[in-house]
């Protein structure tokens, strides 16, 4: 599973046209915290403070990684792109034994592509978007309909000369969360920096929180049985409503026989809700093997609390169990 809060965060930084720095591991040899491709983002913001998006794997590593990003936010003529080589052992305060190259590359407002947010629409409704990058030009982005691996080389055996290509692909995991409420809320929000791509629907007006409405896709809409009808198979889906009726007339639509299963069923409740629900639905015909995939009450095991924080942190713990599960 990637973790990209540097992509989203690189996007919405462009607001405030000040330089970032972009710290990403382009080859690791043995040991290492991160994997090539692991990107954080750096600057200083309106009001200097120091920022910091993501990790390339903390400890030493990163201290130098981003005492090189502060000179070069410093500097006004200093290289824009350089790769260092950093050796994991106990002289950097490290204990992997592996060694890692990482990119540095000052990224000023003026050479900030325009169609960035284009870039991350399209990122979000599931697409790759390629980042290419060299010694002699700055990244470029581009939306890409094949899968490609990352890419690091060095030209006529010169350690000056290189080119890179990143790969930035979509989140694989998909959730859709019927249901807008405290715990709908709690756990979209829980799910938004960890890599899944989430839908949530709603059938009340005015119901989403503003602030996620440019991060989520949101959905309101009277026919909740539908999204769930036409929802990637392979995905999972959670049912929050605040309709008990309407909870179960999902869930006869989530659990209908079908070639494949949706990846998780969820829904919120008790045991006593989830006997009631079974006895209705074994009269429509639903068997005990089907049955046995709804998973109510929803999240891991030993967490009691009805808080909506408590309840979605276990809720998408239980998720990450299952999509890991399945790689």
């Amino acid at each position: 599973m990637q973790h990209l809060q540097w992509w989203t965060d690189f996007v919405a930084w462009q607001v405030d046209a000040l330089p970032m720095v972009l710290v990403t591991v382009v080859r690791a040899d043995g040991s290492t915290p991160r994997e090539v491709g692991a990107t954080m983002l750096l600057r200083f913001n309106l009001q200097q403070q120091w920022q910091q998006s993501d990790t390339i794997g903390g400890g030493h590593l990163e201290f130098q990684a981003i005492d090189i990003a502060k000179a070069m936010l410093s500097e006004t003529e200093a290289c824009m792109r350089r790769i260092e080589r950093f050796n994991l052992s106990a002289r950097l305060g490290q204990c992997c034994g592996g060694v890692m190259w990482l990119l540095f590359e000052k990224i000023s407002p003026a050479e900030i592509a325009s169609d960035l947010s284009a870039s991350l629409q399209a990122w979000r409704a599931g697409k790759r978007i390629w980042r290419n990058v060299s010694h002699q030009h700055a990244s470029t982005w581009q939306i890409m309909d094949i899968e490609q691996q990352p890419r690091f080389e060095f030209h006529s055996g010169s350690s000056e000369q290189w080119q890179f290509g990143q790969q930035i692909q979509p989140n694989t995991m998909q959730v859709l969360i019927c249901g807008a409420g405290h715990v709908g809320e709690a756990i979209v929000r829980c799910l938004l920096p960890i890599g899944m791509r989430v839908k949530w629907i709603d059938p009340r007006d005015d119901i989403f929180p503003s602030d996620l409405l440019e991060q989520v896709q949101c959905l309101t809409t009277d026919t909740l049985e539908a999204e769930i009808e036409h929802f990637d198979r392979s995905g999972a889906v959670l049912i929050l409503t605040h309709d008990h009726q309407l909870d179960l007339q999902l869930c006869f639509t989530a659990l209908k026989p079908t070639a494949k299963p949706f990846a998780y069923v969820g829904m919120i409740g008790s045991k006593s809700k989830r006997a009631i629900f079974e006895k209705r639905m074994q009269i429509r015909g639903y068997t005990p093997e089907t049955l046995q995939r709804l998973v109510c009450p929803i999240g891991i095991e030993g967490i009691s609390s009805k808080q909506p924080a408590m309840i979605a942190i276990a809720v998408v713990a239980q998720l990450l169990q299952v999509f890991d599960a399945k790689k």
